[in-house]
């Protein structure tokens, strides 16, 4: 597999978020396979690169397979189950995301990498917009020497999102459990 990344391919890694966050492959992009997982892995990763499937068995690495050939997305070069080093992503709470702002102001960054319009119903304030599409392109904006805390509206993407940002580099990154409507639904702020 070491040398298949060397190459050039991605390691996908299909579970569910929560056992993405505790143990993955370092460097791995995290697609989950429940959601719209064929459409964003092409979007994320594109139609020609290597992938290297990491699922819970066999038939979930199928599933991911059938599901990527019906957008395009072909070039599965291998897969892996369990074994994972030990790198992880901290999940965070809204109201625990709150008291960790009131004990380090100015050390966190907040980005919200949902589309236009979702922002335009509401937004956690000084948050950075940065849409999920162009996270990859644009990590030159972002602070590394804050703790960088991702959200999205329910947490499907802001787990894309910290797996790209960690692939990029950065380390000191925390996704936001529930997302936005999380934040909503604590009555925090929203501007």
């Amino acid at each position: 597999m070491l040398e298949l990344v060397k190459q050039g391919a991605v390691v996908v890694d299909t579970r569910p978020a929560m056992e993405f966050a505790v143990a993955h492959v370092p460097g791995s992009i995290h697609i989950a396979l429940s959601g719209q997982y064929a459409s964003w892995t092409a979007r994320i990763i594109g139609l020609d690169t290597r992938l290297i499937i990491a699922g819970e068995d066999a038939e979930h690495v199928r599933e991911s397979q059938l599901r990527l050939a019906r957008v395009g997305v072909e070039n599965v070069t291998g897969w892996i189950k369990g074994g994972f080093e030990l790198e992880y992503i901290p999940q965070i709470t809204a109201q625990d995301f709150v008291e960790l702002q009131e004990k380090e102001p100015g050390q966190i960054e907040v980005i919200d990498v949902r589309e236009p319009a979702e922002r335009s119903t509401g937004a956690i304030p000084d948050s950075v917009d940065i849409p999920i599409r162009e996270l990859a392109s644009r990590t030159g904006e972002l602070d590394g020497g804050k703790l960088l805390v991702v959200h999205c509206k329910g947490g499907y993407r802001s787990s894309i999102a910290s797996s790209v940002l960690r692939r990029a580099g950065f380390q000191n990154i925390a996704n936001l459990i529930g997302g936005f409507d999380a934040w909503k639904t604590a009555g925090l702020p929203v501007t």
